[in-house]
């Protein structure tokens, strides 16, 4: 495990192996990479395998660029890769159990996604999000475990 202190941003760095689940609705199983790209910005990029209820099967990927928030904050803002708008801001803070934890909100049209992501002391990353509005209600839950080299 890498030490707390350390920033976030650079915790984060490198290539995850995720599981997705929207129950009811969808798994997805996939591979996220986290580089940085300056001093103080990194870009996300995901690819998944996703298996809709009815058993369908698809390909999908999605892209975020993540922006370095001001100290003494140990957290980034999650921008949209093809927009730079703002997703969520995430300040993390420790927790007795020697994990990090960030809690976020975002507001689309009519749409609320409630979001928590927790870094464990495992170096494991939990992410959920609760997503309500007049056609959604339902939640995404992730874990990310570090890729091994040979996976």
């Amino acid at each position: 495990m890498t030490s707390s202190a350390q920033h976030i941003l650079e915790r984060l760095q490198g290539e995850w192996k995720f599981v997705r689940e929207v129950p009811g609705k969808a798994t997805m199983t996939g591979r996220a990479h986290i580089a940085a790209t300056s001093a103080d910005r990194a870009r996300y990029d995901e690819t998944a395998n996703v298996r809709l209820a009815d058993g369908t099967r698809l390909t999908g990927s999605q892209s975020y660029r993540y922006k370095r928030l001001a100290s003494p904050a140990n957290g980034f803002e999650v921008l949209f890769a093809d927009t730079g708008d703002l997703f969520e801001r995430l300040d993390f803070h420790s927790l007795p159990d020697g994990s990090l934890r960030a809690n976020a909100e975002h507001l689309c049209g009519s749409d609320r996604y409630v979001s928590q992501f927790v870094l464990d002391a495992h170096d494991q990353l939990h992410v959920e999000h609760k997503v309500t509005g007049p056609g959604k209600d339902y939640v995404v839950r992730t874990t990310y475990r570090r890729a091994s080299r040979t996976s």
